[in-house]
């Protein structure tokens, strides 16, 4: 099982190593936002210069990151479903979606 602080450290090594390598200094994380679900965590993050400007455009497309309590790698929630609605999917056993279904 991983910890809120394992899956804030999971999340912040894979936005500045794998999904934003080009601006890791940007990458704030925002461990307040973690929230505990059966399959994983899912974390919340910005990036600096939208918190310093608020403007809409320095804002990351998707801002959550799911840390799975098995191990395996974290990564970007899909913008959709919404977040919880993708974790139940996950703990289910339901991600990916059938064709057809």
């Amino acid at each position: 099982m991983v910890t809120k602080d394992e899956a804030v450290t999971a999340a912040a090594g894979f936005l500045r190593t794998t999904a934003y390598p080009d601006r890791p200094d940007s990458v704030v994380m925002l461990p307040e936002t973690a929230i505990r679900f059966t399959y994983g965590w899912t974390v919340r993050f910005d990036f600096n210069e939208h918190i310093e400007t608020g403007a809409f455009i320095d804002a990351p497309f998707n801002s959550v990151v799911v840390v799975p309590h098995d191990g395996t790698a974290a990564h970007s929630a899909p913008s959709f479903p919404p977040p919880a609605e993708y974790m139940a999917l996950q703990a289910s056993g339901n991600w990916p979606p059938k064709k057809g279904h």
